[in-house]
């Protein structure tokens, strides 16, 4: 038998926080409190085009992942255009430098809303100067390739909250994964509870990439906070082994249900599940399966057909809670 995904409690982890460094409401230091005080250990920072060395904050309980969140769109009005906005995460907590940053953005959140001194703006160095803003596929893709040379892990965040249509999507490369959940969004009314087909036209696309549920806090508050989190395994809790873990897709995307490991023996999948209504089934064609009971479900077994070329689980709980599995493709499970 192949395991896929552990059977374990794991390290729950947001990988989408904003501060006072950008347009968030609080401090690094009270994120951190916040989200230890809720049962997370790890927090990726991902400030609106500013990232810097985060080791403060890292203890042997948490680790804080650097990072930053990259816009391109060349409109004026934020609330309708179409806007890509990538998460990137460094391989190293002392590595830091930007790629694919466009000046108005950049100057609007430095500059203009935070006031930053010289001093900060050279911990966080924009590499290879100033980008074109331009909303486009090519664009995002050379931004992106920019990003894998220097060792980062991009994701795409908040589809939906971003106005795109499948031809925006379609034909990005080099995507470690896509946000299949995003709290913040949803509470404002921008996320459906569908994302899971838009995962689905990307892998169908091509792209072998991962999901993740984030919350994209702002406010730590019941509007912005705790809806979106992700179970890791990493071999330690410290920043190599984390950044690993999500590079190789060690974890799994929930908005509050509990996946308990992925297992293959076969052409069986075995899926746990904690206090579960349903699990389903989805796969890169028209084969599927849903399974419910009359009792809350711990484990589902699926049968795979000889020509899946991926497969991934979904658990919903009785409060209508998620959890995602990433899509194991048929190298990993053959």
């Amino acid at each position: 038998m192949k395991v896929l995904l552990p059977d374990g409690v794991g390290y729950k982890a947001n990988l989408h926080t904003h501060t006072t460094e950008s347009d968030g409401k609080f401090t690094p230091e009270q994120v951190k409190e916040y989200y230890r005080a809720h049962g997370y250990s790890i927090v990726a920072y991902t400030d609106h085009l500013y990232m810097r060395d985060r080791s403060s904050l890292n203890d042997e309980n948490f680790v804080a992942l650097n990072g930053y969140e990259n816009c391109l769109h060349d409109g004026g009005g934020a609330n309708a255009d179409k806007a890509y906005h990538f998460n990137f995460y460094s391989p190293a907590p002392d590595k830091v430098g930007m790629v694919g940053v466009a000046k108005r953005f950049y100057d609007f959140f430095n500059l203009t809303l935070t006031h930053k001194s010289e001093k900060e703006l050279a911990e966080s160095p924009v590499l290879n100067g100033f980008c074109n803003p331009e909303h486009s596929v090519e664009n995002a893709n050379e931004i992106i390739a920019e990003a894998n040379r220097l060792g980062y892990l991009v994701v795409y965040n908040h589809s939906v909250w971003s106005c795109h249509e499948p031809k925006d999507y379609l034909g990005l490369k080099g995507l470690l994964g896509m946000e299949i959940a995003n709290y913040s969004s949803y509470r404002q009314g921008a996320e459906p509870d569908n994302l899971g087909v838009i995962y689905d036209y990307m892998l169908k696309d091509g792209q072998k990439l991962y999901c993740f549920a984030n919350d994209d806090v702002h406010r730590c508050n019941e509007n912005d906070s705790l809806g979106g989190f992700n179970v890791m395994y990493p071999d330690r809790l410290d920043y190599q082994s984390v950044f690993e873990c999500m590079k190789k897709g060690a974890f799994y995307a929930s908005t509050g249900a509990r996946l308990r490991g992925i297992a293959v023996d076969g052409n069986k999948v075995y899926a746990g599940a904690e206090n579960a209504r349903s699990v389903r089934l989805s796969t890169d064609g028209r084969y599927a399966e849903l399974l419910t009971g009359d009792k809350p479900l711990t484990q589902a077994v699926f049968e795979l057909n000889e020509y899946v070329k991926y497969f991934r689980i979904t658990v919903e709980d009785f409060n209508g809670k998620k959890a995602f599995s990433r899509a194991y493709f048929a190298e990993e499970f053959r």
